[in-house]
C-alpha cells in the first residue's frame, strides 16, 4: 500500500452499524428509538475520548437518509462552517442535513451562536461532540435546543473484544494478558487501545507481538495521561507549588499539564479556587486576577492565552499567603452542624418581621457612630461567640488585623452616636 494511502486500524475497524458500537447500550438504545420515530433532534454528544461519539454521528446519519457534514472546532472556522452549510442549503439537490462539529467547547459564545438560526429556522439537526461538562462549555441558548447524550468511559472487556477483532484483523498472534495490558493503558480510549496494537504490529515480525515489543511502547518515563494518577500527582505538585511561593515549578508542572493535553480552563478554575483558599485577604486582588485571567484566556485561546497563564502563576506565585478564610469556613461549617438552630438577636430583626408585641431589640446603626462601626451583638444564640476568621499577619490582612485592633480598642464602641 502507498503510504498516501494508509489508513488507520482504528478507521478500518470503525462499526457500521449500531449494533457493533461497544460500550453504550443507553446511546445505541435511545438512537434507535429515535430512527424508529423517524426523528432526530440537535444533541450534544459528550463524554470521554475514543468512547464513540463520531461514530455514532456517522452511522445515524446514513441511516436517517441525511448529509452528514463533519466539521472540527480546532481546524475550521465558524464562518467558513456556515458559508458551506448554507451554500448547500440552497441548493436544488438539497436533503436532511446534520452538522457535527467535534470538539465544540473549543468555539466561543459567539461562534457557538451561529448554529442557533441553522438549528431554529433552517430544520438542519446539529451534533456537538465534547469530552467537557457541557454545562460549563456550551451555551445555554444551544443546549436548551439540543438534547445531551452522556457516553460512558468504555470497559476494560469490551476493549479487550474489540482488540480480539483487530487481532483477527491483522492476523497474528497476541497473548491474552497483553491484550489486556493494553486495555488498561488506553483507560477507556479505544482508540488509543487499537492504536498501541498497530504501533505493536509494526513493530513485530507481522507474525507474533512480544511482550517486549509492546511493553517498550508503553514504558515511556514521561507517560502521563490527564485522567489517570499523573493527572492528579501533577495537579497536586502545581497546586502545593503556587502555595510553596515557587513559581518556577509551579510553571514546570504547568507546562507538562498542558503539554499532555490538559483543558487550560480547568488550571484557570483551579487557580481561582487558590486564590481564596491560599492567598485569601493576604492579597484581595488574587481573585479578581484570576477571574481575570479566565476571561482573557476565552478571548484570545492559544497560542497567545498560554502567556496568559504563566502570567497568573507567577502572581499567585508570588502573592502573599493566608489561608485565614479557608480555616474560617471550614470552623464556621463544624460550628453549624452542632449548633443548626441558634436564636437571632431580635434587634437584627426587620420590625415588619416581629410578631406583635415583640419587642425590636434597638438596633443600633453602625454608621451613625465614629469609624461607622458599633458594639454590639450579632452571633446567634446566647453563648460566648465564637471565632471562626482567624487573621494573619500576612500582606493586606495584616493591615486589616490591624486596623480592626485599633478600632475595638479605642472606646468607640460606646452606644452614643456621634
Amino acid at each position: 500500500m502507498n503510504k498516501s494511502e494508509y489508513i488507520p486500524l482504528y478507521s478500518v475497524l470503525r462499526p457500521r452499524n449500531l449494533e457493533d458500537v461497544v460500550g453504550q447500550k443507553n446511546v445505541i438504545k435511545l438512537m434507535q428509538s429515535f430512527l424508529q420515530s423517524n426523528f432526530l433532534p440537535s444533541m450534544i454528544f459528550f463524554g470521554p475520548p475514543g468512547t464513540g461519539k463520531t461514530t455514532v454521528a456517522r452511522i445515524i446519519s446514513e441511516l436517517y437518509g441525511a448529509k452528514l457534514y463533519k466539521f472540527s472546532a480546532v481546524v475550521d472556522g465558524s464562518a467558513d462552517i456556515k458559508k458551506q452549510i448554507y451554500h448547500d442549503r440552497d441548493s436544488i439537490f438539497s436533503q436532511k442535513q446534520i452538522v457535527f462539529i467535534d470538539e465544540i467547547h473549543r468555539f466561543n459564545k459567539a461562534q457557538q451562536d451561529i448554529f442557533l438560526p441553522m438549528i431554529e429556522n433552517d430544520g438542519i439537526i446539529f451534533i456537538g461532540a465534547t469530552t467537557e461538562n457541557p454545562s460549563f462549555y456550551i451555551n445555554n441558548a444551544l443546549l436548551s435546543r439540543a438534547r445531551s447524550v452522556k457516553f460512558s468511559k468504555i470497559g476494560l472487556n469490551d476493549i479487550v473484544e474489540v482488540l480480539h477483532k483487530a487481532v483477527s484483523h491483522l492476523r497474528i498472534t497476541v497473548d491474552d494478558e497483553l491484550l489486556e495490558i493494553i486495555a488498561r493503558e488506553a483507560s477507556g480510549d479505544l482508540r488509543i487501545a487499537i492504536s498501541i496494537l498497530e504501533s505493536a504490529y509494526h513493530l513485530s515480525d507481522k507474525s507474533v507481538i512480544s511482550r517486549e515489543q509492546l511493553m517498550s511502547l508503553l514504558e515511556n518515563p514521561v507517560q502521563y495521561d490527564k485522567h489517570d494518577d499523573y493527572h492528579y500527582r501533577t495537579i497536586s505538585a502545581f497546586i502545593k507549588s503556587l502555595r510553596g511561593s515557587d513559581s518556577d515549578a509551579a510553571l514546570y508542572y504547568m507546562i507538562k499539564m498542558i503539554e499532555a493535553g490538559d483543558d487550560p480552563l480547568f488550571l484557570l478554575r483551579r487557580m481561582i479556587i487558590f486564590a481564596s483558599e491560599d492567598v485569601g485577604n493576604a492579597d484581595p486582588k488574587a481573585l479578581e486576577m484570576a477571574v481575570a485571567a479566565l476571561d482573557a484566556f476565552k478571548a484570545v485561546g492559544f497560542p497567545e492565552g498560554k502567556i496568559v497563564l504563566a502570567h497568573i502563576v507567577n502572581y499567585l506565585s508570588t502573592a502573599p499567603k493566608s489561608n485565614a478564610s479557608y480555616l474560617g469556613l471550614a470552623a464556621a461549617e463544624s460550628y453549624f452542624r452542632e449548633h443548626p438552630d441558634l436564636e437571632i438577636p431580635r434587634h437584627l430583626i426587620n420590625d415588619s418581621s416581629l410578631t406583635p408585641g415583640e419587642d425590636n431589640g434597638n438596633y443600633l446603626y453602625p454608621h451613625d457612630f465614629e469609624n461607622h462601626w458599633v458594639e454590639q451583638r450579632y452571633f446567634p444564640g446566647h453563648d460566648d461567640p465564637p471565632k471562626f476568621y482567624k487573621m494573619k499577619l500576612v500582606g493586606y490582612e495584616a493591615k486589616l488585623l490591624a486596623y480592626w485592633e485599633k478600632i475595638k480598642n479605642s472606646g468607640n464602641g460606646s452606644s452614643e452616636p456621634k
